[in-house]
């Protein structure tokens, strides 16, 4: 018969009870001489060991406590990180480059090697007026020229060398200058001088010294300036008065070199047209002097603005250099932080007087 459902809960035992007798059933019965406190189930497990030699290697391992290692990198590593480039750093390059332009100086003497060697050329096959003798002169510069651009020479000696062959080369086109060798040179030294002071006044902006470059090369400039004006005022109207007109423009535009630090005043690009524009008084004042335009007279003038505008160019690139590599260090201590001069001037200005009544 089949008990009520009450009556058969009240002969169960307790589920403490019942959880204990399944716990003695399933342990392992102890060998005879063992304590009370010797149990398997109660000792931890020890090392390595105390895996089942049957269990597999990741499983005899798991008890053990993994070891962590470190690896440094070597010495030779950790020379060669690099430093992170800060914004400061960048900054101070931008405003006072250690060795600006040098690339372009190899590169412009290469050119200007080549031109040499063409001139060179030109003159013993009797198509320039000097004829042979203007010839080795030439090889020798074209050779020296391409020798500075090749080899792997300092910085200061390459723009020494620059600045030695373009002088070299500007006394023998003086000779060819005949009375107005006077003129010749003072606008030879204008072309020189004046662009290497803008490409300095560009290239360092922030520093105050360049703009005093900037007046002395002004200064070496007024005679060639003054020569300019004179003939467009006393000399009756004729095709040299084109060149003297761009000589005035050019150096006139030089004075944005005296703009604020806040900008470069477009110093390279008015180089350049004062190069140029030099170089276009030369041609056209020859050619103005020219009775009969014939093809070797042509060459001969176009030979000698073509000499006259790399000569200039190489020797001014070789000016600027040298005043970077003597001058970059004293350019370089700028206080990067200092406040706008303006905005202190407008703060300490005393207050108006209806401010002051209010």
């Amino acid at each position: 018969m089949e008990k009520p459902y009450g009556e058969a809960n009240r002969d169960r035992p307790p589920a403490s009870r019942r959880a204990i007798a399944e716990r003695d059933k399933a342990a392992p019965a102890q060998p005879e001489g063992a304590a009370a406190g010797d149990s398997p189930v109660e000792r931890p497990p020890e090392g390595p060991s105390a895996a089942p030699l049957g269990a597999a290697p990741s499983e005899r391992l798991a008890g053990a406590s993994p070891v962590i290692t470190i690896e440094e990198p070597p010495p030779s590593a950790r020379e060669n990180v690099t430093k992170p480039l800060l914004a400061s750093e960048a900054l101070m390059e931008d405003l006072a480059p250690m060795r600006p332009a040098q690339d372009a100086a190899r590169v412009w003497c290469a050119v200007v090697g080549a031109g040499f060697l063409l001139f060179g050329g030109l003159s013993v096959a009797g198509l320039r007026p000097e004829g042979v003798v203007a010839g080795p002169p030439a090889f020798v510069l074209g050779i020296v020229a391409l020798f500075t651009a090749l080899t792997s020479v300092s910085y200061r000696r390459r723009a020494v060398a620059m600045v030695v062959l373009g002088a070299i080369a500007t006394v023998i086109g003086l000779q060819s200058a005949g009375l107005a060798v006077g003129w010749s040179a003072a606008r030879a030294v204008a072309a020189i001088a004046l662009p290497a002071a803008l490409v300095f006044r560009s290239r360092y902006r922030a520093y105050t010294g360049a703009r005093w470059l900037l007046v002395a090369a002004f200064l070496l400039a007024l005679p060639s300036f003054g020569h300019a004006v004179a003939q467009l005022a006393l000399v009756d109207p004729h095709l040299g008065q084109l060149g003297a007109l761009m000589v005035i423009l050019a150096v006139l535009s030089s004075l944005t070199g005296f703009m604020g630090a806040e900008t470069t005043g477009a110093g390279s690009f008015i180089a350049v047209a004062v190069v140029l524009a030099f170089t276009a008084d030369l041609v056209v004042g020859r050619l103005a002097h020219l009775s009969v335009f014939s093809p070797r007279d042509l060459l001969s003038v176009l030979s000698a603005g073509l000499a006259f505008a790399a000569t200039s160019a190489l020797t001014s690139l070789g000016l600027f250099q040298i005043l970077a590599w003597r001058l970059a260090a004293d350019a370089r201590r700028i206080d990067l932080h200092r406040p706008d001069n303006d905005k202190e001037g407008r703060d300490r200005r005393p207050p108006s007087g209806g401010e002051w009544l209010t």
